[in-house]
């Protein structure tokens, strides 16, 4: 499969305007896709390629444009660092330069003024922004689900909640409500995308405290283990998404039938517990529409405004 490092990126140049000619014909016979002014790269290797990658490839694309001491930074850095995304990656492209006095844009590209923490590798010969830095900046600009799933993701990779907390301190109020909100929701018990998204939607409804990753214990030793437990209702909220029905890592060598067959049993075990008074699935489709969860939550009798 393609990646975006194997992407061969074409310029044009003034010195060379036979070239530039040819790549302009190539394009009008739709060989070659235009990601920017002056460079192209073959159409067959572009949709061959994901939305992070195509995002890494303009990164490629605008390097000859950056000033000196600009940092990849926000989504850009996100791509680098290989964060989860609940939007579309965006064409823009992003890097801070502290020399700058003030924000400045660019067709596909805005370099920021101020400052962030390096992480210490390069991307094609251009620092980027760090893990904990990153986070903490992108936080404070999207929405709060999308807060929370970079956030879990970064604990899950090891930051650590007190050094977001620090940046965050080092970055000033702009920001810092919806940063401060997605701080108190994220939890490094959060195993997916989609369990952190289900737990941001679930706090904007109102819902109680839900506790993740409850682990009921049978009397022959069987533990099964759920996504969202509340214990004072009784109610098991499950994220149900296809990855575990077809991810090679999450089958772990079965068949989709197999793993559909132990989770049903599962769940009777779990539906046959004196505690457990409902069970409920929840899906991506409730969580792109929070109206939709909302039924679904009232429904089942879990409390939500």
């Amino acid at each position: 499969m393609c990646t975006a490092r194997d992407i061969d990126l074409f310029r044009t140049t003034s010195l060379d305007r036979a070239a530039a000619r040819h790549l302009q014909r190539r394009r009008a016979a739709d060989e070659l896709v235009r990601i920017r002014h002056g460079v192209y790269v073959e159409r067959n290797q572009w949709e061959a390629l994901d939305g992070r990658s195509r995002h890494l490839v303009r990164m490629r694309a605008v390097i000859p444009l950056l000033r000196p001491g600009a940092l990849f930074a926000l989504d850009s850095a996100a791509a680098i660092l290989g964060f989860p995304r609940l939007d579309p990656w965006p064409d823009r492209v992003r890097a801070v330069v502290p020399s700058l006095d003030h924000d400045v844009h660019r067709v596909g590209l805005t370099l920021h003024a101020g400052h962030v923490g390096a992480d210490g590798r390069l991307f094609w010969g251009v620092p980027f922004s760090s893990r904990a830095w990153t986070v903490v900046e992108l936080a404070r600009r999207s929405s709060l689900s999308a807060a929370v799933v970079v956030i879990d993701d970064a604990l899950r990779r090891g930051v650590s909640a007190a050094e977001l907390e620090q940046i965050a301190a080092e970055t000033g109020p702009w920001g810092s409500v919806r940063l401060e909100h997605a701080l108190e929701i994220a939890d490094v018990r959060h195993e997916s995308v989609g369990e952190s998204y289900l737990a941001a939607r679930a706090a904007e409804l109102g819902c109680p405290d839900l506790e993740p990753q409850h682990e009921f214990v049978a009397p022959d030793g069987t533990v099964d283990r759920v996504d969202f437990w509340l214990p004072r209702l009784g109610i098991v909220v499950e994220f149900d998404g296809r990855q575990k029905y077809d991810d090679p890592v999450m089958l772990a060598g079965r068949a989709p039938r197999d793993v559909l067959w132990d989770e049903k049993r599962r769940e009777d075990r779990l539906r046959a517990r004196a505690e457990v008074r409902r069970f409920v699935r929840v899906t991506w489709s409730h969580l792109v529409a929070p109206e939709r969860l909302r039924a679904l939550f009232r429904q089942q009798g879990v409390p939500c405004r």
